[in-house]
């Protein structure tokens, strides 16, 4: 009997969203520029267009993954926060400088949300579509970027393209980055026999679950994407695997009709449950319940810097619902979710 256990890093994919043969590769050769994970493609993107095109600035909004934002100084380029999260929806246009050698970031969060960028006319947009991956071949800016593990079963990658068919660059060979790939599909490979009941040690595959998140974090540099992570993800069904998402997604909207309260959103286009409650003792209580009943809840993104995103960050909670669950899967979930939330009412937190 399999294991419940729902949320957290994905294991091995199942048979049923294996590429078929009639399907084509997602992320073909021709069209996209593969690297080792989301923020080794801004690098690569950024180093570029410093280099070959006269990029000098680079707008990133505040609410947005810190590792990312930490690093990109060391390219030369003057790195300019704005303020925005999924809650401050409008642009202060009159703070950027709209010219050619500036670099919007243009993320979109959690598959729902985007600044709108249409005043802007001459800096290069870059969409960040981490969330939203089927939307990468609708895009119409000038280049894209996306880390491909949020929402793929696969150990780490990152891709880039270009709508507008403008020059991509290219990742170095990296054995740290061989290696890193190597730890985290053991440990892939090693969940997924844990929760069909064929390996019990827990703490034995988490740890290069581990190993694998720490080298990844010191690895952001224009790495290319190791042969044995594209040849994984050249055999996903991607398209199938989001659609999957969706329709649970569409389910768990039914499920929660009565608490929409906390939804952010039951748009089937969004990353998953997207739950933000009034208080971080609230969203604590809740988490911490779901916890117990093997239900693992994520903080996106953790560490904020102002004020305003802190207390985003502290009233959010992410809940996966991806291909991985079955409908009876999405009932435990969301029944879980709802217990939850009745018992932290009683408690009047």
């Amino acid at each position: 009997m399999r294991k419940k256990e729902f949320g957290s890093e994905f294991h091995f994919c199942d048979k049923d969203f294996i590429l078929k043969k009639q399907e084509k590769v997602f992320f073909d050769d021709k069209n996209f520029s593969c690297f080792l994970s989301g923020r080794s493609s801004l690098y690569a993107l950024l180093k570029q267009g410093i280099k070959e095109l006269g990029w000098k600035k680079v707008y990133v909004p505040s609410y947005y993954c810190q590792d990312v934002i930490e690093n990109l100084p060391e390219l030369g380029i003057e790195v300019i926060i704005f303020h925005f999260n999924p809650q401050k929806t409008l642009l202060d246009i009159d703070f950027f400088e709209d010219d050619k050698s500036s670099v919007f970031i243009n993320v979109n969060y959690f598959g729902i949300v985007m600044p709108n960028i249409g005043l802007f006319k001459n800096m290069t947009i870059v969409d960040d579509l981490t969330h939203d991956l089927l939307s990468i071949k609708e895009s119409s800016s000038d280049y894209v970027f996306a880390s491909l593990r949020k929402q793929l079963p696969i150990p780490l990658g990152g891709v880039l393209y270009s709508p507008k068919k403008y020059k991509l660059p290219t990742g170095i060979e990296s054995v740290k980055g061989d290696e890193t790939a190597e730890y985290k599909t053991l440990g892939m490979f090693l969940k997924r026999e844990y929760l069909e009941n064929r390996f019990h040690n827990k703490d034995f595959f988490r740890n290069y679950y581990v190993k694998a998140e720490k080298q990844l974090t010191s690895l952001y540099k224009d790495f290319a994407l190791p042969v044995l992570v594209k040849n994984i993800s050249d055999g996903l069904a991607v398209e199938r695997i989001i659609k999957k998402k969706e329709s649970n997604i569409k389910l768990c909207s039914k499920q929660l009709k009565d608490f929409n309260d906390f939804l952010i959103s039951s748009n089937e286009k969004a990353l998953g449950i997207l739950l933000l409650f009034n208080s971080s003792s609230e969203r604590d209580f809740i988490r911490n319940k779901l916890i117990e009943v093997n239900v693992y809840p994520a903080i996106l993104w953790p560490n904020q810097k102002t004020e305003l995103d802190i207390n985003y960050q502290n009233r959010f909670l992410f809940l996966h619902v991806d291909f991985r669950y079955s409908k009876e899967d999405i009932i435990y979930i969301t029944t879980a979710l709802k217990k939850s939330i009745q018992e932290c009412q009683k408690q009047k937190l």
